[in-house]
């Protein structure tokens, strides 16, 4: 991720010409008060350990170099991914530094295969979407991660028994099925 301290203005990155900032985000999930906590929840809360990621829009002060006479102003997106979200700090935090959000990201890994759910991109749309339709678009999203994640868990571990058994908590120690211990950890 970049050095995000060099990009603080609001109002260059056109948050307050529509009106458009990360209360929108905080509203619609108002029991996470940052991208951090909302992946949180979502990764503890999900069978399969979904993933969030967060694009996020600024803008940077590029200023003179041997190119370019005078400072100028380059909007700027990136994704920011699970680990990398608590360098966010919260909603009010992103919205103070003119960092806005305009698209999240779910999807999963499927432990055992060499691939994982679809990702999942939901467009932020604040001027035409309410907070809890977007809230409800979300969840829908995750659902559908986690419907995807276990029907790749189902066909490719072979039956619902080994599934039964992951879901309460064994690990393998080897390479039969007699030897599995409880994870207690």
């Amino acid at each position: 991720m970049s050095n995000l301290e060099t990009y603080h203005d609001p109002d260059r990155a056109g948050l307050n010409d529509e009106h458009l900032d990360n209360t929108y985000l905080a509203e619609a999930f108002p029991n996470a008060d940052s991208p951090a906590e909302l992946y949180r929840q979502v990764y503890k809360w999900t069978a399969c350990g979904a993933y969030l990621s967060v694009r996020i829009n600024y803008f940077e002060t590029i200023e003179p170099d041997g190119f370019h006479d005078y400072p100028s102003d380059v909007e700027r997106s990136e994704w920011v991914h699970c680990g990398e979200l608590h360098k966010l700090g919260t909603w009010k935090d992103l919205d103070e530094k003119g960092i806005l959000i305009t698209a999240l990201l779910v999807g999963s890994i499927v432990e055992g295969v060499d691939y994982g759910t679809d990702d999942i991109e939901l467009e932020i749309n604040q001027t035409d979407e309410e907070p809890d339709e977007f809230r409800k678009r979300f969840y829908a999203a995750v659902d559908e991660v986690e419907n995807q994640a276990s029907d790749i868990w189902n066909n490719t571990h072979g039956c619902e028994g080994c599934a039964a058994h992951w879901s309460r908590g064994f690990i393998p120690i080897g390479n039969s099925e007699q030897e599995f211990q409880a994870n207690t950890d």
